[in-house]
């Protein structure tokens, strides 16, 4: 996942003074094929071993992480 961040922010990140971060609860999809775009907002977050997926999700290449964030779409 690769997420913008202010300079200052990626600086006290960088020196392990920063450990928390705070985004705003949604995610905009961006359809790759047509581009069209839907908003939905995240009311819940877990993190889940990629070994907890369903097979097709494990072997679908889609992840480079052991631990997966999983959205809860609203």
């Amino acid at each position: 996942m690769k997420l913008p961040i202010r300079d200052e922010f990626f600086e006290q990140i960088k020196s392990g003074k920063k450990e928390v971060e705070y985004r705003d609860a949604h995610i905009t999809f961006v359809n790759e094929k047509t581009k069209e775009t839907i908003t939905k907002p995240v009311i819940g977050v877990c993190l889940r071993s990629k070994i907890m997926l369903p097979k097709i999700l494990q072997k679908s290449g889609m992840f480079d992480d052991e631990t997966i964030i999983q959205f809860l779409l609203g």
